[in-house]
């Protein structure tokens, strides 16, 4: 392949030009003297304008070209600003989001711990609980060093949740009421008016209901719908006039004997972020004294 002579490229560009201003100086001599312009005139004008459109050519289509790139790339800059603004806003919302549900539990908290003032409880914080354990346990970071012990009754938004069935020094693991582990969430609870109660123990949860199942009954008295329960204070560590939940249904077979209430739970289990543990009554305290 041949190489290109830029040398004689730029001879013969030289030699158009030359001729150009040439024809055009002759060109206006003559129109001054209002001549016709020459043949030859007329031919080079012709040939330089023709040059002129072909060079030209090029030239316009790299223009082109570079004004394209050129925004191309200020679309780019524009699309990189906007995506690092939405990226940005995006942080920022579900920052917000988690700030709005911290507060929210911080005022669940807050509204319990108005409703224990007769207790001596111990406020706390959840610092695991897994995906794969989430209906089952929870660890809280208060433990032996705070005074906890197995069994305690542990409430959070709005009622009980749980209990503790293991105790380290400075961790608690909680077994929560919507656990299918119906052994370790065996909680004496009382139904009806505190004049004419009913005794009963959580033995386990109905998921597709979202209610404690209570069975065990001591009495066979008709509950309504709506009616509270509430713990009744029967089983060691486990404090009575704790909140439960409410009545929503019941089930038993036609000879009465297997009964099953079922209580819809007062406190939230989907987001459980700061717990009371209730160590045991004041009155039970001041009698301990």
């Amino acid at each position: 392949m041949k190489k290109i002579n830029f040398s004689k490229i730029i001879i013969i560009a030289l030699i158009m030009i030359i001729s150009a201003c040439v024809a055009i100086m002759v060109s206006a001599q003559r129109y001054k003297a209002k001549q016709t312009p020459s043949a030859m005139s007329m031919a080079i004008n012709g040939t330089v304008g023709g040059l002129d459109k072909i060079i030209g050519v090029p030239f316009d289509f790299f223009q082109d070209k570079m004004s394209d790139v050129s925004n191309l790339l200020t679309t780019y800059e524009k699309n990189a600003s906007l995506s690092k603004q939405v990226s940005k806003l995006t942080d920022e919302s579900v920052e917000l989001s988690s700030l709005k549900a911290e507060n929210k539990a911080l005022k669940s908290a807050l509204a319990l711990e108005n409703t224990l003032t007769n207790y001596d409880k111990i406020s706390s914080n959840v610092v695991v609980r897994t995906p794969n354990a989430w209906h089952d346990v929870m660890t809280i970071d208060k433990g032996k060093s705070d005074g906890l012990k197995e069994d305690m009754i542990v409430m959070s938004n709005g009622g009980v949740v749980g209990r503790i069935v293991q105790v380290n020094k400075t961790t608690a693991k909680v077994a929560l009421l919507t656990s299918d582990k119906a052994l370790e969430n065996k909680i004496p609870v009382r139904l009806g008016s505190a004049n004419n109660p009913a005794y009963g123990l959580i033995t386990g949860y109905d998921a597709q209901q979202n209610a404690f199942i209570v069975s065990q009954m001591s009495s066979d008295m008709t509950f309504n719908k709506g009616d509270t329960v509430m713990t009744s204070g029967l089983g060691g560590n486990s404090p009575a006039d704790l909140t439960v939940g409410e009545i929503i249904g019941e089930n038993k077979d036609t000879k009465g004997i297997n009964r099953q209430v079922y209580v819809k739970p007062t406190g939230r289990f989907d987001n459980i972020q700061f717990v009371f543990v209730i160590k045991r009554g004041l009155n039970e305290t001041n009698a301990g004294e």
